[in-house]
């Protein structure tokens, strides 16, 4: 057998759409390709709340990903104490998009800062885990 040297071209350059390349073809199927970030955004950037934002006067609302920036709390978890009525409620802006009142959660957070100073404030426990069957 004759060695070949390994050349740049790959077999399916005739597939190659010249805007979009070899990634958007999947066994000769032109699937649809998700525009790219817009220039000088990272994909799925979260501005981040700057001190002088937070301390202007009125109501600051906050999105999910800057929620859970703040409180260390998975959004399963944070969905929980919503529904039993233990943490500050989302309402809607759009039908996708959910904010939260900063001045809610900063309050929340300040109450479980207190609740937890408390002499006789219960401490955390582990779970007990049942053995799996």
């Amino acid at each position: 057998m004759k060695y070949m040297p390994p050349s740049n071209h790959s077999p399916f350059t005739n597939l190659m759409h010249p805007d979009i390349g070899l990634g958007a073809f999947v066994g000769n199927l032109k699937r649809q390709r998700r525009s790219g970030p817009k220039a000088g955004r990272s994909p799925r950037a979260v501005r981040v709340l700057t001190e002088s934002e937070l301390n202007v006067p009125g109501r600051v609302l906050i999105k999910r990903r800057q929620l859970l920036q703040k409180v260390p709390l998975c959004e399963r978890t944070i969905l929980n104490l919503e529904k039993r009525g233990q943490f500050p409620q989302r309402f809607s802006i759009t039908s996708r998009l959910v904010a939260w009142d900063l001045n809610e959660v900063d309050a929340w957070i300040a109450e479980q800062q207190t609740a937890a100073r408390r002499p006789g404030a219960p401490q955390a426990q582990p779970l007990s885990r049942s053995p799996s069957k």
